[in-house]
Order: C-alpha cells, then sequence, then structure tokens
C-alpha cells in the first residue's frame, strides 16, 4: 500500500441547506479571536498587561479560541460558508473610557464568515470590557451597512456569563426572584436584539440553549477535586450552593430561550434552529429532551475506557475528559456537539460510530496531514471480492491530538476507477464520531482501491486512517484463494502538489499494494484515574466564559 499523491480539492459537503453567509455573536464558546484581540491590544497600552487567562498559544490555546481547536461555531460556518468564522477585531469596538472606535479607520471585515463573538459577554453588559449583545449586533450591522439577506445564518450561543454573574463561583449567589428578574430581562434583550437583525433582512438564526453552568469545574474553588457542602472559612455560602444556584438559574434561562426567544423569532418571520446543550426536564423530575452536552457523555466514556455513572458519580476528577480548562469544552466535545447541531439544522439523523479501538481490528493504518486548504492524499489498498470492510478517518473527535483534523471527507474509487457508492448503513462523511468519515461496503471486485482522505472547507489538521474487516461478514480466511497478498515493504511516496482536473479519475496502473505489519496507529491513552487530576491550563478570569 502506499500514500501515492497529494491532489487539490476545495470540498463542501452536499448539505441540503444553502447560506451565503455565516455570522456569529455569542461568548467565549463561540468566540474565534476577539477576546484575544482586546487582551493583547490592551497590553500594548502603557501600565497594562496581558489579562491573566486570556486564551494565549503559550497556554494551549487555539488561534485565539477558548478551547484546543475550532469551536462548535466555527465548524458549521466552515460546512455553510467554506471557512471557520474569523474574528473581526478591532472592527466596530468602542473604548470603554472614551465611546470611540479604537480603529475608527479600519475598513468593513471581508469575508462571509464572520465572528463578532467575545469571550466573557454577557447579553446584557456589565463592567466587564468586552463587547455585549448589543455591541456585537452594532458591529454586525455596521459591517453589512445594515443590509441583512434570507439567505444569512447567524449562529448565538450566549447568556451564560449572564448565569455566572446572578451565580458566581467565589460568593454569595443572588436570591432566587432578583435573579429570576435578571434573566427575564436578558431573554426581553436577546429578543429585541435579535428582532432588529430580522427586520434587516435576516433570514435565519441558530440559537443554542446554554450549558448547565454549575457542571464546570470553576465551582470547585479550592481545587480539591470535590464541590464542597460546607463554606469555606469566612464565606457564607458553599460551593454546593453556588453550582446549585448556577444549574437553577441555566435552566431558568434556557427555559426563557426555548420557550420565549424561539417562538418570537418565528413570529417575526425567521426560520430558527434550537438545540438545547443541558438537558430539558419535563417538569415531573425526568428528562424530557437529552442536550448536547449530555449526549455526547457514552462516546467519551468509551473512548476513555470508562462509563457516564462513573464520571457523573466522580464528576471533577473527570471533568478533563470534558473541559480544556475550568470553564470551556476541549475541540473534541466541539466536534462532537457540532456534529450533532448541524445533524438536526439538517434534519438528518444523528450518527456516531466507535473507531477501531484495538490494532487487532486494523488490516491497513495510515497517517496523515491537509497541510493547506483543499489539499487532498490519495492512498491505495488491495481489498478481496466477497469481503465487506469499513474504512474509518479519523481527526479531533476520536483522536482528542491538537491539531487533529477536525472534519474529514472520504471517496473510494473501485480498481476499475468507479466511485464506490453503495454502503451500509451507517455510513457517511460524518458517520464517525463528530465530523468523522466512516464508510462500510461490500467489495465486488478484488484489486486495487483508492481512498482519498480531504478536508470540507478551509480546514486543515493531521488524521489517521483505519482500513479493517466488517466483523459482520466473513474473514479473510474465509475468502481463501481469491488471490493472493504478497508481503512486501510499504511503499509511501508524495508527488507535486497539483490541482486535480476535473473529471480526472485516480490512475488505475497503480503499483501492486503490500499488507504491512500493522502500525499502532489507535493506541488511545485513557484519562488519568480519578485522584490523580492535573492542575487546569491557566487560570481564567471571572470574565471570561
Amino acid at each position: 500500500m502506499g500514500k501515492r499523491d497529494k491532489q487539490q480539492q476545495f470540498i463542501l459537503s452536499a448539505d441540503t441547506l444553502f447560506f451565503g453567509r455565516v455570522f456569529v455573536l455569542g461568548d467565549s464558546l463561540v468566540d474565534s479571536g476577539n477576546a484575544l484581540g482586546l487582551a493583547e491590544w490592551y497590553d500594548d497600552l502603557p501600565f497594562t498587561a496581558l489579562p491573566d487567562g486570556a486564551p494565549t498559544e503559550e497556554n494551549g490555546y487555539f488561534d485565539g479560541r477558548f478551547s484546543n481547536g475550532y469551536t462548535f461555531a466555527d465548524l458549521i460556518a466552515n460546512r455553510y460558508a467554506g471557512e471557520p468564522s474569523e474574528a473581526v477585531f478591532p472592527f466596530g469596538y468602542d473604548d470603554p473610557w472614551v465611546g470611540i472606535p479604537i480603529a475608527p479607520f479600519r475598513g468593513d471585515p471581508d469575508g462571509n464568515s464572520l465572528n463578532f463573538a467575545y469571550g466573557g459577554a454577557q447579553v446584557i453588559r456589565g463592567t466587564e470590557y468586552v463587547s455585549g449583545l448589543d455591541e456585537q449586533q452594532d458591529a454586525l450591522r455596521d459591517a453589512v451597512d445594515g443590509n441583512l439577506r434570507g439567505s444569512d445564518l447567524l449562529v448565538i450561543t450566549m447568556g451564560g456569563n449572564d448565569v455566572r454573574a446572578l451565580a458566581p463561583h467565589g460568593g454569595d449567589p443572588a436570591g432566587t426572584a432578583a435573579a429570576q428578574a435578571q434573566l427575564d430581562a436578558v431573554a426581553a434583550e436577546m429578543i429585541g436584539q435579535l428582532g432588529d437583525l430580522i427586520a434587516r433582512g435576516l433570514g435565519t438564526i441558530l440559537i443554542t440553549g446554554i450549558p448547565d453552568v454549575g457542571l464546570i469545574p470553576r465551582y470547585d474553588v479550592d481545587g480539591n477535586g470535590v464541590i464542597d457542602t460546607t463554606p469555606h472559612a469566612g464565606e457564607t455560602s458553599s460551593e454546593a450552593e453556588r453550582a446549585a444556584a448556577a444549574t437553577e438559574y441555566s435552566l431558568y434561562l434556557d427555559a426563557l430561550i426555548r420557550g420565549e426567544v424561539v417562538p418570537a423569532l418565528e413570529a417575526l418571520g425567521a426560520t430558527v434552529h434550537y438545540t438545547p446543550l443541558m438537558n430539558v426536564p419535563d417538569g415531573m423530575g425526568g428528562v424530557l429532551e437529552q442536550g448536547a452536552l449530555e449526549l455526547v457523555l457514552p462516546n467519551l466514556a468509551t473512548l476513555y475506557d470508562t462509563t457516564v455513572e462513573t464520571m457523573q458519580a466522580d464528576w471533577m476528577n473527570w471533568s478533563q475528559v470534558v473541559f480544556f480548562d475550568q470553564v470551556h469544552p476541549t475541540a473534541q466535545v466541539h466536534a462532537m456537539v457540532g456534529s450533532y447541531i448541524h445533524a438536526r439544522m439538517e434534519g438528518v439523523e444523528w450518527v456516531e460510530t466507535m473507531p477501531f479501538l484495538t490494532d487487532n481490528d486494523i488490516l491497513y493504518g495510515f497517517e496523515g496531514a491537509i497541510g493547506v486548504a483543499g489539499e487532498a492524499d490519495v492512498y491505495t489498498v488491495k481489498l478481496l471480492a466477497g469481503q465487506a470492510y469499513t474504512v474509518n478517518v479519523l481527526g479531533i473527535a476520536s483522536l482528542a491530538l491538537d491539531g487533529s483534523l477536525a472534519d474529514a471527507t472520504l471517496s473510494i474509487i473501485d480498481p476499475y476507477g468507479n466511485v464506490v457508492d453503495s454502503f451500509r448503513a451507517p455510513s457517511g462523511s460524518d458517520a464517525g464520531l463528530g465530523f468523522d468519515c466512516s464508510m462500510t461496503f461490500m467489495v465486488q471486485n478484488s484489486g486495487i482501491y483508492t481512498l482519498t482522505v480531504g478536508a470540507e472547507g478551509a480546514l486543515t489538521g493531521t488524521y489517521e486512517v483505519q482500513v479493517g474487516y466488517d466483523p459482520t461478514y466473513k474473514r479473510p480466511e474465509d475468502c481463501a484463494g481469491v488471490f493472493d497478498i504478497v508481503e512486501e515493504e510499504t511503499v509511501v511516496e508524495t508527488v507535486a502538489f497539483e490541482p486535480a482536473a476535473k473529471g480526472d479519475s485516480p490512475d488505475s496502473d497503480a503499483p501492486p499494494m503490500q499488507l504491512p505489519d500493522l502500525p499502532a496507529v489507535f493506541d488511545f491513552v485513557p484519562p488519568k484515574p480519578p485522584g490523580l487530576l492535573s492542575e487546569p491550563v491557566g487560570h481564567l478570569p471571572d470574565l471570561l466564559f
């Protein structure tokens, strides 16, 4: 087998929805670099310093995100606009002291995938320096000169910091009546600000609920791995009381978004896609609908060789599986949540297929990287007629490795140059974990098959390919005599990067493939056992979420 060449192919999946432009509003769950840009701008001023916890590369954060990779908003934007969302800072940011733009001569941001979100943002701006929903909406209107289109998609995730302001990890939570009054105002503000965008022509809104803020590790103030139920010395409320208040207020605001904000926006004429992040209660102590962050836990538990029950029973010590730091999810979680949101938007079943977890299941294994947007890697493998094979392309959702590809593509060509288009369910470009690929098919003709691995839109990153037998069909020993597989050294060749002409088919005169010694392509390392939780990455200031 071998890696034959690199080609160029700019791919967008055949999604049923079309959006000409994607805009993102919100907080640190979806910020793609605005808060970091602001922090670095103030760092350049006299007598100021970069805030502790800013999402810098030195602290392990990726390209200004509050995670180690792309956010779910980036991946949704990439699917529909062809590139992850791009931070617009300093455009549209007014100095909080003098009230004038800090970059008055900066032109409108260019592109069809723009991000106006700020880590630390509240819907109703408080004393924080970052732009709230009003300021973000103003910047968006300015960027498009007040003209939105029916083909535009707005992605918004916001409200978690409004909850944290009412249930701070380091102080007493607000009373229920006061908190609910404030969150009622938050919901009204969301309706007003988003309603104005609809009036200006906005056609579609993707709005998520908020996460269960009470689950973030930040509420373990003393870092002992336990949410203490008794107040610390000099305090009047315990960690448990603050976390419980955060959960209570999260549920209240989430219900307002679901029950008031979404219907109001739909009544104004917008198409609204809503996805809950936390569980929706049924009012009788049960769950009416699971939230996205709950739905991904079984996959994480399997990958990390544990159970959901074990994770939930010792949440603080297992929270590292979900959180990159004390507040924000990992890129792995973002990818899984993003694929769930995307499936709901497209109206298709959310399929999550586990990769092969042991080397014994793998026939061929490759490691590669998409280094520039549009690049594709081509591999060839020798397959047997009458045998079913599964081909997985693994990225960040399965591997959890920094720099892994977040949304891979895969095409398969048979020995006669025909595209393989008949697969067993579940199969597809998003049928693996997150946006990873998993395709299972029955080989009709023995010979050399060509696998082309690429990336959606403008994404880049490393990946692993697994080719293995589908255990529900007969194993290779049942196919004796079809043809011989010769054991030889693996051939790996990378040729010059050249765009592939439309209609070109892979070279059918490829050299024979060999079955190599199985490489260790998927040695998953489980997390540290409970009680060995390392310190979080950096210290996050209270305003960042």
